[in-house]
């Protein structure tokens, strides 16, 4: 069976600098030759917070995007193939790497961002967003099956309040406490996933006490408070939908969104997650009659640029080696039947 090429653990490399849920980097990876299968990891989900897995899916779908636009990169064009997220082996697409093919500008310019996106769990400027940049990012949402709109002025108040709404619902409950806690990792952690203190701008020595904090304090109101007033200062605010609301769609939504905060962190931009009302069923129906939205909405953030003034730490990553499973060898009764093909 072929081994991975440099090549293509670049890809998988790049690939996993993909935003997830906590970091979880719920995605795994098998190589044979010129295909690449993306799987979700069952192991990294989040049930009390993602119990659909539908987020799970979402993170895997921009881990696709990057595998896509890395093999673009490198010169070589690629087909797809979604599974949908139903197969009980947790097989999500298949990717083939096809011709020799020279990028867009647009996907070069794509691929060279994803090392540099963020995800900002701090302040953020508030100051206008280029001209143009939002309705280009619509575009972009829009060739990936997926709609992105601001949230109106008119309605940010009313989305604001589902959002601080659903942090009290979810912050009061043990059982997310302790889900968010066992990705929290001291600054100092040699993990390779989850969300390292220095990424909630905690000191060396609070961030060892954060994972214990967070199973027992009860912070709904200060996080509520705090997820407000984000929401009503961001500079954007914007949610993402899609048509319908199954393994696809949601595989779709993640691609589209990557490819938005690909072209985001092109300019200088991060983005900030407010999803906990997607998260809660009702809550999300809630948004989704705010809105005005006929698709289902899958996504809630908003974008600026970090208050630093310079680019945010990035969240440690599992290396390509962890990430490629080692496929097993056929059986006799496979290799024969493989030689008479």
């Amino acid at each position: 069976m072929p081994e991975a090429t440099d090549a293509t653990r670049e890809l998988v490399r790049l690939a996993g600098l993909a935003p997830s849920r906590h970091n979880a980097q719920p995605w795994a990876f098998e190589v044979e030759g010129e295909e690449l299968r993306l799987y979700g990891d069952p192991a990294r989900a989040l049930p009390v917070s993602d119990p659909a897995g539908r987020e799970q899916l979402i993170g895997c779908g921009a881990a696709l995007a990057n595998l896509r636009l890395a093999a673009a990169w490198q010169g070589r064009a690629t087909s797809c193939e979604l599974m949908g997220g139903s197969r009980h082996d947790f097989l999500l697409a298949r990717v083939r790497l096809e011709h020799a093919a020279r990028p867009t500008a647009l996907a070069a310019r794509l691929a060279d961002a994803i090392p540099a996106r963020r995800t900002v769990r701090l302040a953020m400027e508030q100051r206008p967003l280029p001209r143009g940049l939002v309705s280009e990012l619509a575009r972009i949402a829009w060739e990936e099956g997926a709609s992105l709109r601001p949230v109106e002025p008119s309605t940010a108040r009313a989305v604001a309040e589902r959002v601080a709404e659903a942090d009290r619902r979810q912050w009061a409950s043990a059982a997310f406490r302790a889900e968010v806690a066992r990705w929290t990792r001291p600054s100092a952690s040699r993990s390779r996933d989850g969300i390292p203190g220095y990424a909630r701008g905690l000191s060396g020595a609070a961030s060892w006490l954060e994972p214990v904090r967070l199973r027992f304090a009860r912070d709904a109101a200060a996080e509520a408070a705090r997820d407000l007033a984000r929401a009503l200062g961001a500079s954007a605010l914007v949610a993402l939908s899609t048509p319908e609301d199954r393994g696809a769609d949601w595989l779709r939504a993640g691609q589209a969104m990557e490819k938005v905060l690909l072209r985001a962190a092109a300019e200088g931009l991060s983005a900030c997650w407010l999803n906990s009302p997607l998260e809660l069923p009702d809550l999300r129906q809630e948004v989704r009659e705010v809105l005005g939205e006929r698709w289902h909405p899958q996504l809630l953030f908003r974008l600026g640029a970090d208050a630093a003034g310079t680019p945010s730490r990035p969240t440690p990553r599992r290396a390509p080696e962890e990430l490629i499973r080692r496929l097993a060898p056929a059986s006799p009764r496979r290799q024969e039947l493989a030689l008479r093909t």
